[in-house]
Order: C-alpha cells, then sequence, then structure tokens
C-alpha cells in the first residue's frame, strides 16, 4: 500500500530487491510509455515483484483514467459526425418504427440513445484497433528504495499537516494510511489549521476517549468528523445522535471548563451547543465545574456578548484597540476598516503587528495584500468550494501606505530564510496561482491554485467524461459555451449540436451508462479566433457524481485527432479528476482562445442544468480570467523570497537557484505540497 501511495502522491517508483532484472526493466519502460510515463533514472531500477509491477500499473493507468473504457455514441468521431437537424428527424422516425440507422456506426442505441452491451462490446473492439496519437505528455517518475520512499511519505505528510492552508479531502485515505502504517509522530503543536487537527484528534478519541483539540469549536469539528459530516462546519451538521458514555460526558466538560474564551466559543455555534448540553448535561457537574454550568446558562438567557458584536459597536479607536487583541481577525477585516479609517492609520496599525509576526500565516498575510491591491470586484471561493463575489472597494482611495505596511510585514516573515544569490523566476510563474485553497478541489495529476493559465501546445483540445451509473439511470452532458471577448453568450457546443466541420465538435448524447458511457468534445485550437470556450459537466439526471460507480473527467492534448486513432489515448491526457462532489455541474475549465491558454476552474455548482440560461457561468468565467491578479502567484512568492534575502533575479543561464514548472529547474512549483507551497 505504501508502495502505491509513493507512486500516486510523490510520482516515485519503489524498488524493493537490489537483484538487476534487464529483462523487467525493458518491459518496464515500454508499460510506462504506452501511459505517457518514463522513469527519470532508469538506471537505479532493479527489479520488483509480479504484484508489485501489476499493481503500480493500475495506479498508473487509474492516474491517468486508462483503467476504463471510453465508448461514445458516434464511434467515428470526430470525423463523420451527423447533421444535428437530419439525426433528430430519424430518431422520431425510429421511435414511430421506422428505422435508418446503421447500427454499427454506434457506441450505443442511436434511437433511445441508452447503452446497449452489444454495442457497447463492438465498439469497444473496434477502439482497440485504433491507432495512438503521436503526442505524449509526458509525466516523469523516480525509482527509490523503500526506504527511501517512506523518507518522502513522511516529509510529504508532515508538509501537508503543518501547513497553514487545509489539505485537500481527497488526500485523507492516504494521509491516515501512512500514519497509521508508518507510525508517525505528529507535533500537534505544529497543526494550525483546525480542521487537519480535527481529523487527527478523531483518532485519539475514538481509541483512547483522550481530547487533544484546543477549542470548543475544535471539538465540533472533530465529532462533525466522526459522524461523517462537514468538518470545516461550513454546512450545518447533526450531532444527534452522537452517543456518549457518562465518564465521556464528564471528559468533554472538564475540557470545556479549562478553555479560556469558553463562552464566546459557545455563542459562535449556539444552536449546536444548545442541542448538544440536553445530553451533556453540564448541570449535574455544577459543583466541580461551575465554569461550564454558568456558560450554558448564560447561552440559553442571550447574556453572552461575541467578540465580532463588540468590535462592530465600538467606537473610533476602541474597533482598532480590540483587533489588536486578534491580529488575525484585523488583516481579515482590512477593507472593512478602510470604509472608516484613513488609510495612515491602519498602516500604523499593521505595522504595530510586526512583534507578533511569528504567529501570523504566511497565506494570510499575501492574501491580505492582494486584497487590498486589487481594486475590482473580487470573485471569492468559501470552504464549500461554492464562488461569490465582494464588490469593488472604493476606487478613489489611494490605499499605497496599506500596502507597503503589509509588504513590510511579509518581507518580516521571510527574512533570513533563505541562502539564495542568483535566482531565475520562469515568466509562466506570474500566471500561476498559489494553492492555498484547495480543500474541495479535485484530486487530479495536476496541483494547481484555481484561476492557474497554462499555455497549450497541441492542435486540439480533447475534453472527456466517464462516468458508471450504480442503480439509477444516469445522464450526463459534456456541453460547452462559446463567450466572445465581453463574455457574452454566443453559441452552445452540447447535446443537440453535431457537426464536424466546426471549431467545436461533440462526439454525441449518450443518457444511460449501466457498462461505463463516455463523451468528448474537441476544442481545434487553430480555427477559433477570438473569446473563451466554458466547458461544463451537466448532471441532468439520475445519480449524484459522488453516487456513481465512477465519474472520472479531464482533457487530452491531440494531434491526430481523426477516426484512424484511439478516440481516449492515456499518454495524452494532460489532465484527469475524480468528479466526486455533489451538485448539478461540474466545470473543469475554461479556454482562453486569444492567449491560447487554460484557466483551471475545477468548480461544482448547484445552479441551472440548462448551460445557455446559467448567467452564474458567465460571470464566474469573467471573473476567473483575471483571478490571477487579484491572488498570489508563485512569481509574487518568489520575489517576496528574493527580495527578503537580498538576492537577485538573473537570466537563467547565470542563475544559481531556478523556479518553474519543469523538473530541470531546482523548484518545480506544481511538485510543491502543503507548507512546501509556502516555503519552496
Amino acid at each position: 500500500m505504501l508502495n502505491e501511495i509513493a507512486l500516486r502522491r510523490l510520482k516515485c517508483w519503489t524498488i524493493s530487491s537490489r537483484e538487476k532484472d534487464l529483462f523487467q526493466s525493458r518491459a518496464l519502460g515500454f508499460e510506462l510509455a504506452q501511459l505517457g510515463f518514463k522513469l527519470k533514472n532508469i538506471e537505479d531500477f532493479t527489479s520488483t515483484t509480479r504484484e508489485e509491477f501489476a499493481g503500480n500499473l493500475n495506479v498508473l493507468r487509474e492516474m491517468r483514467g486508462d483503467d476504463v473504457e471510453y465508448v461514445p455514441l458516434f464511434i467515428n468521431f470526430p470525423d463523420e459526425l451527423p447533421n444535428d437537424g437530419e439525426y433528430l428527424i430519424r430518431r422520431i422516425f425510429g421511435f414511430l418504427g421506422l428505422n435508418t440507422f446503421d447500427y454499427s456506426r454506434f457506441g450505443a442505441d442511436p434511437i433511445t440513445q441508452m447503452q446497449n452491451h452489444e454495442l457497447w462490446q463492438a465498439a469497444t473492439a473496434a477502439q482497440a484497433e485504433r491507432l495512438e496519437d503521436s503526442y505524449v505528455e509526458w509525466i516523469d517518475l523516480t525509482v527509490v528504495t523503500l526506504e527511501e520512499a517512506k523518507q518522502q511519505l513522511e516529509k510529504w505528510l508532515l508538509d501537508l499537516l503543518y501547513s497553514a492552508t487545509p489539505v485537500k479531502e481527497a488526500l485523507w485515505t492516504d494521509i491516515l494510511t501512512v500514519l497509521d502504517q508508518m507510525n508517525i509522530a505528529v507535533d500537534i503543536t505544529k497543526v494550525p489549521v483546525k480542521e487537519n487537527l480535527a481529523r487527527l484528534a478523531a483518532i485519539q478519541w475514538e481509541k483512547w476517549q483522550k481530547i487533544i483539540v484546543k477549542t470548543p469549536t475544535d471539538l465540533l469539528r472533530m465529532f462533525a468528523l466522526i459522524r461523517g459530516q462537514d468538518v470545516s462546519l461550513a454546512s450545518l451538521i447533526d450531532l444527534s445522535g452522537l452517543k456518549l458514555s457518562k465518564p465521556q460526558r464528564r471528559e468533554l466538560v472538564k475540557f470545556l471548563n479549562e478553555c479560556p474564551a469558553l463562552e464566546e466559543d459557545l455563542l459562535r455555534y449556539k444552536g449546536l451547543w444548545v442541542s448538544i448540553s440536553k445530553w451533556l448535561h453540564p448541570g449535574d457537574l455544577a459543583k466541580k465545574y461551575p465554569k461550564v454550568a454558568k456558560a450554558f446558562d448564560d447561552l440559553r438567557n442571550d447574556r453572552i456578548k461575541s467578540f465580532e458584536s463588540l468590535v462592530i459597536n465600538g467606537s473610533g479607536q476602541e474597533r482598532l484597540t480590540k483587533l489588536a487583541e486578534r491580529p488575525s481577525i484585523m488583516l481579515r477585516k482590512l477593507t472593512w476598516l478602510l470604509k472608516d479609517f484613513p488609510p495612515e492609520v491602519i498602516a500604523d496599525a499593521v505595522l504595530n503587528l510586526e512583534d507578533q509576526i511569528a504567529s501570523l500565516p504566511l497565506p494570510l498575510l499575501m492574501n491580505a495584500y492582494f486584497a487590498i491591491d486589487y481594486p475590482g470586484k473580487r470573485l471569492v471561493i468559501n470552504k464549500k468550494g461554492k464562488p461569490y463575489f465582494l464588490a469593488a472597494r472604493l476606487p478613489a482611495l489611494n490605499n499605497s501606505s496599506v500596502l507597503k505596511a503589509l509588504d513590510t510585514l511579509i518581507l518580516t516573515k521571510l527574512r533570513g530564510s533563505k541562502n539564495w544569490q542568483k535566482v531565475w523566476i520562469d515568466p509562466t510563474l506570474n500566471k500561476i496561482v498559489l494553492p492555498l485553497q484547495d480543500r474541495k478541489q479535485s484530486d487530479g495529476l495536476l496541483n494547481l491554485g484555481r484561476g492557474s493559465r497554462l499555455s497549450i501546445d497541441s492542435t486540439v483540445i480533447r475534453l472527456f467524461v466517464y462516468w458508471q451509473q450504480d442503480i439509477q439511470t444516469t445522464d450526463l452532458d459534456l456541453s460547452a459555451m462559446k463567450l466572445d471577448a465581453d463574455f457574452k453568450y454566443v453559441e452552445h457546443i452540447g447535446w443537440n449540436s453535431y457537426d464536424s466541420d466546426t471549431d467545436v465538435i461533440h462526439s454525441g448524447d449518450i443518457q444511460s451508462a449501466p457498462h461505463g458511457a463516455a463523451e468528448f468534445i474537441d476544442i481545434k485550437l487553430e480555427a477559433l479566433k477570438t473569446g473563451y470556450i466554458l466547458p461544463t459537466i451537466l448532471r441532468y439526471t439520475g445519480e449524484e457524481f459522488s453516487e456513481m460507480k465512477a465519474c472520472y473527467a479531464g482533457w487530452m492534448k491531440r494531434e491526430d485527432a481523426d477516426v484512424e486513432t484511439k478516440t481516449f489515448d492515456a499518454k495524452t491526457v494532460a489532465e484527469k479528476v475524480n468528479v466526486n462532489q455533489d451538485g448539478v455541474s461540474w466545470i473543469p475549465f475554461i479556454f482562453d482562445v486569444v492567449s491560447k491558454e487554460i484557466i483551471y476552474v475545477d468548480l461544482y455548482s448547484r445552479g441551472s442544468r440548462t448551460i445557455e440560461t446559467n448567467q452564474h457561468f458567465r460571470a464566474i468565467a469573467a471573473a476567473l480570467a483575471s483571478y490571477y491578479k487579484s491572488k498570489p502567484t508563485f512569481a509574487d512568492l518568489a520575489s517576496w523570497y528574493i527580495r527578503a534575502n537580498n538576492a537577485i533575479i538573473v537570466d537563467r543561464q547565470d542563475a544559481e537557484t531556478t523556479i518553474g514548472l519543469t523538473d530541470d529547474c531546482t523548484v518545480n512549483v506544481l511538485k510543491l505540497v502543503g507548507q512546501g507551497v509556502t516555503s519552496f
């Protein structure tokens, strides 16, 4: 299991034998090339067991989406597509009993568009006979020993847990496996993110009834996790089914009694704590723990005032004085404070935090800087992974003094952290957003922050979706909107628009997936002139994404996109993700036609099932097109490190440290995780 996790998360192929096996080495090289992987230090490969060989190849196939069969409705896609009007008429005739279709050209019933086992089987066999694409999107793997793999896994795990940003939810199964099998000692005092702490605390509680969290809210997170609910508390949770023994309740009351800000923490989730008090019975222990009994009595009778209300209702300097007690909250409220205070006053308050710099997370400082620096309406993505907009700040306000104060704090935070001297920064990093909010992001090949832009150098982008229903008939629709340069709706590409002569084409709509269905959209880069393409996967009917047996999506970079080549070719896959969150739709990316760049999105929506009428999609597209301007990028962070440590930026050939997107750089930012993202 550790071998597979090292391969999936670290791109490391683990060898357990010292005996050289040349035949196996060649066989492995061939198998990897078929999937678009290569060993960058193949000379270090010795041999592996048959079971490990097969298990690792299965992991790599799954990573690239090659563990299932992809059969579109029109099996000669992208050639020989029917005219959409004529096809509809022939379908209607078919429903009336007059069938004019040649079934050998379809992977599902062309009339009902439901999957048929015989057609699916025949189409699968036909796909296997096709040629491979000439393009390869290579992914490097590294040969390591078992001991090296364990060392790297421990670093990977601690980088994630000690990070000042939440861990992607999709990683937790592997994290807990590594923790359990390697028995890694985690220093709880170094885990700053409450949700990460809650997951570790749940293990301690369930095994030994030991409480290692710090606040009552942390306790709620822990119990939410135990009950299989939202550990971030962004959604409503219900703990009514939680059963605790009398000794456990006594332990909880004892813990609450030692919390310094008990009343305020209880007030933050008042309804939930009032409900909990009915089975916690704090009054039974009032004699030993009077503080807890009084806090719950005050809570029920509305006698507690929150820190937030004291700040809001304070006058003048009282607000700043109060917020200075909690610097993190002050930094989150800077734009609000600037409505009532001159920038110079706020700048002084920020500079007064310099002696507390060690306790201020770097991501918070950077996000505060960009919240002040960006004058337009900002897109914000919350804990649930849902987007919303913040109004633009006052355009006449000069916030340069506040920006300078925040810049000073960041430089103070980073001073003495690197021994860099001559540094080269890949210019593309100016558009690669730091992944600081990836809690709800899908598990895929790319480790990108939303809004990041990647250049595309292939002839065609082929978007794909694969799904297999479990119980209910499930229909997913792969669609796309063409938008003009001003993000106004131009045209729809989807289930009702087929034409092989256009610049964006669809492989046909399949309306059930008992055997696993697939749909594709080809975006022909050279044929496009201006505007944006916004692809979307719509769940038209049936099971939630999370309820299906499988649901994959992503995109390929294709050169030989014709009827002679495989419709799905694993080695051309640039991104493949597991689509497994609930919602009506999923937006993978936006394609900027002019700059030939993919803008990484990965957002779920519960809005309309009709792509044309959903104004929300177009607003998101417009905001995400410039998202990298309102969020810290890797280039911004590298520049702060350089200034803080008196290094200089030079040309690549003169650099001692190079920072970019490939393994030939000293730092490949796409391989950074957790605290490594902000520390390089």
